[in-house]
Parts: C-alpha cells; sequence; structure tokens
C-alpha cells in the first residue's frame, strides 16, 4: 500500500474513533464527581448492592449540592429505615415528598414505614 492510502486509513479511522458519540470520546470525559445527579445515581448503586450506609452517605453528598433533591431525600429515607433508624427514614421521606408529592412510590414507602411497628 501506498503511504497516502495507509494515512487516509489513519485519518478516517481516527475520526470514526474520537467521533462525539464514540466510546473514547464518551471516555475521555471525566464525570463530575461533585453532581448532585453523580452522587445520587452512587447512592442507588449502593442501594441495589445493599450498602445502605454507603448510600446514605452518597444522597447526603447529593442533597449538600442540590437541597431540594425530592428523590435523593426520599432514597435516603429508605435506606436510613433499612439501617435500623425508622424514625430518621420517615423524616426524609416525609421531606423528599414535601418537595416533591408526586413521587408514587415515596408515598407507598411512608404509609409502609408508619404502619410498621418498629418505628
Amino acid at each position: 500500500m501506498s503511504k497516502i492510502t495507509i494515512l487516509t486509513l489513519v485519518l478516517i479511522l481516527s475520526l470514526v474513533v474520537f467521533s462525539k458519540d464514540s466510546w473514547a470520546a464518551k471516555m475521555s470525559v471525566p464525570a463530575n464527581v461533585h453532581s448532585a445527579k453523580f452522587q445520587y445515581e452512587k447512592g442507588l448503586g449502593a442501594m441495589k448492592g445493599g450498602y445502605y450506609y454507603t448510600a446514605v452517605q452518597h444522597f447526603q453528598k447529593a442533597i449538600l449540592v442540590k437541597p431540594h433533591f425530592a428523590l435523593a431525600w426520599a432514597q435516603m429515607g429508605v435506606a436510613l429505615y433499612k439501617l435500623g433508624f425508622p424514625s430518621l427514614g420517615i423524616v426524609s421521606l416525609r421531606k423528599g415528598l414535601k418537595y416533591n408529592p408526586n413521587i408514587k412510590w415515596a408515598k407507598i414507602k411512608l404509609k409502609e414505614y408508619l404502619a410498621s411497628p418498629k418505628r
């Protein structure tokens, strides 16, 4: 192959690999670890793994960045309840519902927790 053909192939390949929607382009942009959304998603991941204490920490960080983050308040309430702090869990769920009264699953959890003899 000629040098021009090889250079053309390299140029085309680099355009494909580093295009806006490519995997390499997405990996080169670091995540904003200080954003509320990032911390919230980390908290959800910790909840899925059963790491409720870690989840509470991530939800608290999300709330520090965005104090009216209703979903973070509600999820933190569930994590606190599962950690054995039912009163704090109920308070957090109520705070989440105060900021967004349309979270249906939080309403269901709150009713369930209020009816529980655990508190």
